[in-house]
């Protein structure tokens, strides 16, 4: 049987084997694992000499762990005494006796040696200690057998103790592992008698073989050092630190082999939990601050960066034990100060990973500072001097360094991300210091920045960019670090006396003219400035024609290097959005300088098109959906209020005429050749345009009919949009982009768009797919709340059929994930359409002649996804509109009534029915079903929105539901105290005591 399952173990591993008999090998094997005796056979086979394959061996004693996991219960008191002492033997015969020398590891390969001391592990863990107390001493007493040349242990069993300890730590006092509560009982119970006796015996153990293979073999040492690591966590502290093993372990520290060992040990030691007035007497004792100090630190960098681990943790700890102690407050400040120096030392080393190493130090070291600076208004000298030297360090981080560049290679690429994510970690440190000493902070700012300015108008080109990027990046930073309103100048009587150091600051890099400066970094970062202090060019508009120009010329939109032309693009929109009125006099220039910008050139090359399909995604590849900002900001110039709207109206035919040229020229070229999807391509891409150049146009007001002589254009650029549209409407690119374009015109042509809605529309519903559809929404809602009530004939054609397509479409079985999405954001979409149209008083669309006989199952679908805990935020917003519909709809019925408008607030026959049968029952039943959460958030929103329910039916059917509630879903001992609070309690109150009702009533 053993030949047996070594031949069906190659099978399966076989990369060659015939797949029919990898596939019996492969079911034998799972045979042989879930057979009674199969653990039999698993063990003779890894016990047999000679030994059997490593992989045959490897299966074996996965079937014994297989059956010490999950069916050590069947196993007789005799079957499991034949499985420890046989492996025992085992132990004895590889690794007592062996071969070799005596001097050497065992043969076994590595993975066969940890996968046998995890075995041992769980047979450990099932038996230890009532029925293997003696487990430690055997093997302790082993380590003593059979030494040779004068060695004190047996290297072999050195080498398997250690690691079964590794894996006993994994099985029973991982926290990162979860587990069960009995399992957890369990491994609490082993500690518990672990710590009673054998740990003594343990870390005696570890002391001498530390001792002993610090020089015969440091892979032990190592090994020894991280076992001591991960038990200290649980074991009593003292057993480790006393002084002859500090001693040890420091002398470990100058032994270049063991030093990073020794470092990590010590670093876990520190980390033990344990009271802050015991953590602090321990750092007190371990005098770590002096040991650091005589370390070489100089030539070996890892080892470095875990000395800077070992000071972070230590600066952490610290920290915690200042926050947590008031008694301990001043000796653990005292020891922070010690630190101070390494902290410096370790966050200015050139090697970023040791600087990354010590940030958890510097983020709760600036909250100590915020703190204290918060109870006596002010630091000390010394602490301000700390912070002065800390912020240097942090700005000098902030440098690009000599071996990183700007761009370049794929691997200069990934250096440049590593280090800049370093830079978004460094600004978290720069901007605390802002909150912690304001003044420090702007005058070490101020002086760096106008320094390098001044240094680069001195030297000029020769001067490093790196200075230069730095400057201006602390400059930006300084910006978004400021809080409250930026000031750029002081005044008297109104008129500028001085710049603030940031105006200074920002002047400064104006005048030096330091976007010429020939490095591709410099004209970005420079963009990024004026964009971001935009505010001071209404102080000092005259630098604006200095900032477009740059902005114009090949240092910005015409920049050679697509990420500079790109991001500038962003920037220039930015840039004028923000300073549209002072944009008058440069309108025509720019206008004619960005010309060619603005010519369309769609590109299928990085497309797939082989299924005849171009995606929206897909469409705004290439560039494009960067390119549209500079439309948009063509928009924003065109209507510069100060520009005669005959010029503006010039402007924009100078601009739009020749893309409506563009799609009438595609449109045709899509007609004689139908396959060519380029020209679908342009298309979109043409109307995109249009659309975005409408966004910079100014909005017209909601019942206001646009006067401006541009309007005429807009309006014929809508036609032609609208003729391309209905040729192609096939194709979701084109619908994509005309309800852009039309979203975008709705607030510019205001009613004067509504006679082309309908054409829309109606287009879009016939062939707008799930993803579209909830897009769709959205636009349909932004059109009701826009022209409510000119476009209730609009949508009262709209909604039966709109309805229609999305009930058909959520009532498929998704295929998969994505498409389950798809259908859970379309629910989400059809739930906020109809809110949003009953927010903006067109609840009358539902209640038509036309639409009415639709009502029912739209109230139907509405219960049904408020009957649904599973989606939480769609519940919430169904009983928000079922909350609507009581108001609108809910009151009671007068006989004389015969009112045939459709204003909100009237009653409707037959939704009392309803609204007792759906509505009611569903306020009691979803909060009782199991999976509904009360203790969730979200879920408790949902119980208010129920409470507010209630009390609208109280407020509008008064005793009559009253009578209901008690007759149909009040139990009887607790309806009077329900119904009592449903009449007297505010709704704040009453919430409070629905969600007490239904806590009580689950329980």
């Amino acid at each position: 049987m053993e030949e047996q399952i070594e031949q069906a173990v190659a099978f399966a591993l076989s990369p060659t084997a015939d797949q029919s008999l990898k596939s019996q090998a492969m079911n034998f094997c799972e045979q042989i694992k879930a057979s009674l005796d199969g653990w039999q056979l698993g063990l003779s086979l890894f016990v047999r000499f000679p030994k059997s394959t490593p992989e045959a061996r490897l299966f074996a004693l996965q079937v014994l762990e297989g059956v010490m996991q999950n069916r050590f219960s069947s196993l007789d008191k005799s079957q499991v005494n034949h499985i420890q002492s046989t492996l025992m033997e085992f132990v004895k015969r590889e690794y007592v006796i062996g071969e070799g020398d005596g001097d050497e590891l065992s043969t076994e390969p590595q993975y066969l040696k940890n996968k046998f001391a995890h075995t041992l592990t769980l047979l450990f863990v099932q038996m230890y200690p009532s029925d293997w107390h003696n487990f430690f001493d055997q093997f302790l007493e082993l380590i003593q057998t059979n030494t040779v040349n004068g060695n004190k242990t047996n290297i072999r069993v050195a080498d398997i103790f250690l690691r079964i300890l590794i894996s006993i730590d994994d099985e029973v006092a991982n926290i990162e592992i979860q587990r069960g509560k009995e399992q957890a009982n369990r491994n609490t119970a082993i500690k518990d008698n672990m710590r009673a006796g054998d740990v003594q015996k343990l870390a005696s153990t570890w002391y001498e073989l530390l001792s002993e293979y610090r020089v015969r073999n440091q892979d032990i040492a190592i090994t020894c050092l991280n076992i001591i690591g991960l038990y200290i966590a649980w074991i009593d502290i003292n057993l480790i630190v006393n002084d002859a093993f500090i001693v040890l372990l420091y002398e470990l520290l100058n032994d270049t082999r063991l030093r990073i060992a020794a470092c990590e040990c010590l670093t876990e030691i520190v980390c033990k939990g344990m009271k802050p007035a015991e953590k602090l007497k321990l750092i007190e004792i371990l005098n770590l601050t002096n040991v650091m100090g005589n370390l070489d630190l100089t030539d070996d960098i890892e080892f470095v960066e875990h000395v800077a681990k070992l000071t972070n943790v230590l600066g952490v700890e610290l920290c915690k034990i200042w926050e947590a102690d008031t008694a301990t407050k001043a000796a653990a400040y005292g020891q922070i100060e010690l630190l101070l120096p390494f902290l410096l030392k370790f966050l200015a080393n050139e090697y970023d990973d040791v600087s990354c190493a010590v940030f958890s130090f510097v983020s709760a070291l600036q909250a100590i500072f915020k703190k204290q600076k918060k109870q006596a208004g002010s630091l000390a000298g010394s602490q301000r001097e700390f912070i002065d030297s800390l912020l240097k360090v942090i700005v000098i981080k902030m440098k690009y360094d000599d071996e990183t560049d700007w761009g370049g290679t794929e691997e200069d690429e990934v250096e440049e991300a590593e280090f800049l994510e370093m830079r978004k970690n460094l600004k978290t440190f720069f901007d605390a210091i802002y909150n912690i000493d304001e003044q420090l902070f702007t005058s070490y700012v101020h002086t760096a920045v106008i320094n390098t300015l001044d240094k680069y108008q001195r030297v000029g080109n020769s001067i490093d960019w790196r200075e230069l990027e730095l400057a201006l990046h602390v400059l930006l930073l300084y910006g978004e670090a400021f809080k409250g309103q930026l000031i750029f100048v002081l005044k008297h009587n109104n008129e500028i006396i001085a710049f603030t150091p940031l105006g200074e600051m920002v002047s400064k890099m104006i005048q030096c003219n330091i976007s010429t400066y020939p490095h591709p970094s410099m004209p970005l970062i420079f963009f990024e400035n004026v964009a971001r202090y935009y505010q001071f060019f209404e102080v000092q508009p005259d630098c604006i024609p200095t900032v477009l120009g740059a902005f114009v010329d090949l240092r910005g939109l015409h920049n050679a290097i697509l990420q500079i032309r790109t991001r500038s693009w962003y920037l220039f929109h930015r840039f004028v959005k923000l300073l549209k009125s002072r944009m008058g006099p440069y309108v025509e220039t720019v206008l004619t300088n960005i010309q060619d910008l603005l010519v369309v050139q769609a590109n299928l090359s990085s497309i797939d098109v082989s299924d005849g399909t171009i995606t929206k995604d897909q469409a705004m590849e290439g560039g494009f959906d960067d390119q549209i900002y500079l439309f948009e900001t063509v928009g924003i110039l065109i209507t510069v209020d100060t520009i005669p709207t005959e010029r503006q109206t010039e402007f924009a035919k100078i601009v739009i005429n020749p893309l409506l040229a563009d799609i009438e020229r595609n449109l045709s070229k899509v007609m004689s050749e139908p396959e060519d999807l380029l020209h679908v391509l342009q298309l979109h891409h043409l109307i995109i345009a249009i659309g975005s150049i409408g966004k910079g146009f100014p909005d017209a007001l909601k019942t206001e009919v646009p006067t401006a002589e541009w309007v005429v254009l807009l309006k014929q650029s809508v036609e032609v949009i609208l003729v391309a549209f209905k040729a192609l409407s096939r194709f979701e690119i084109v619908r994509e982009s005309a309800r852009f374009a039309f979203a975008r015109f709705v607030n510019v042509l205001g009613v004067e768009i509504l006679p082309y809605l309908p054409e829309l529309i109606t287009g879009l519903l016939n062939e707008s797919q799930v993803s579209e559809l909830v897009d769709f929404l959205p636009f349909i809602g932004l059109l009701s709340h826009k022209f409510n009530p000119s476009i209730y004939d609009i949508l009262n054609e709209l909604i039966c059929p709109l309805v229609t397509k999305i009930f058909y479409v959520l009532n498929q079985t998704p295929s998969g994930t994505d498409e389950a999405m798809l259908l859970l954001n379309l629910r989400k979409a059809y739930l906020g359409f109809i809110l949003s149209l009953l927010n903006v008083g067109m609840d009358a669309v539902f209640i038509s002649d036309l639409n009415q006989p639709r009502l029912e199952s739209i109230l139907q679908s509405v219960v049904h996804y408020a009957s649904d805990p599973a989606d939480v935020p769609s519940a919430r917003t169904a009983f928000n509109i079922l909350s609507k519909t009581l108001v609108l709809w809910g009151g009671p019925i007068q006989s004389s009534t015969n009112n045939t408008s459709t204003n909100s607030g009237r009653p409707l026959p037959g939704f009392e029915q309803f609204m007792y049968d759906h509505i009611l029952r569903i306020c009691f039943e979803v909060p009782m079903k199991p999976e509904f959460c009360i203790t969730d958030g979200q879920s408790n929103l949902i119980l208010n929105e129920i409470s507010s329910i209630l009390k609208t039916m109280y407020s509008l059917r008064g005793h009559e539901l009253l009578d209901y509630l008690r007759r149909v879903w009040l139990p009887l001992d607790s309806a009077d105290e329900f119904l009592q609070a449903l009449q007297q309690l505010e709704l704040k109150e009453f919430r409070k005591y629905f969600q007490t009702y239904v806590q009580r009533s689950k329980s």
